[in-house]
């Protein structure tokens, strides 16, 4: 293989790469206003974000992504799934355990994904209980 011919294969392979990366980010859907937002990187370099509306104390819509491998996807999609229509107590109380076990079998090697999830969620809530704090005047 020549060297031109080598240059033109990568050349290709980056703009598919980029192509699907581009339309991926525009047709994933995205929430407008959240109430609580979180967006955490891990050791392991992926990142995960998570938003959340609340009505009366409890989650009724949430919106979730990750650029991480598959078991990052199912973990912070699992994250998500036991969030909505629970009332913010109820999911304070959420853990890693709970989130591997809705993922199913999740191996030890990527147990830290369940893990990015909870943290990744948490952090939402607190956003959350940020923006619900009465202003203090001082």
């Amino acid at each position: 293989m020549s060297l031109s011919a080598l240059a033109i294969f990568f050349g290709v392979l980056l703009l598919f790469v980029s192509t699907w990366y581009g339309l991926s980010y525009l047709f994933s859907p995205h929430m407008d206003e959240p109430d609580g937002y979180a967006r955490v990187t891990g050791n392991c370099g992926d990142t995960m974000e998570i938003s959340i509306k609340v009505r009366k104390g409890r989650v009724v819509e949430t919106q979730c992504a990750t650029d991480g491998c598959s078991m990052s996807k199912q973990c912070i999609e699992s994250a998500a799934r036991l969030a909505f229509k629970k009332k913010i107590e109820e999911i304070r109380s959420l853990n890693m355990t709970h989130i591997a076990d809705e993922v199913g079998h999740v191996p030890d090697s990527h147990l830290h994904c369940a893990q990015l999830a909870e943290i990744t969620l948490q952090r939402a809530l607190d956003d959350y209980s940020r923006t619900q704090q009465p202003l203090r005047q001082g």
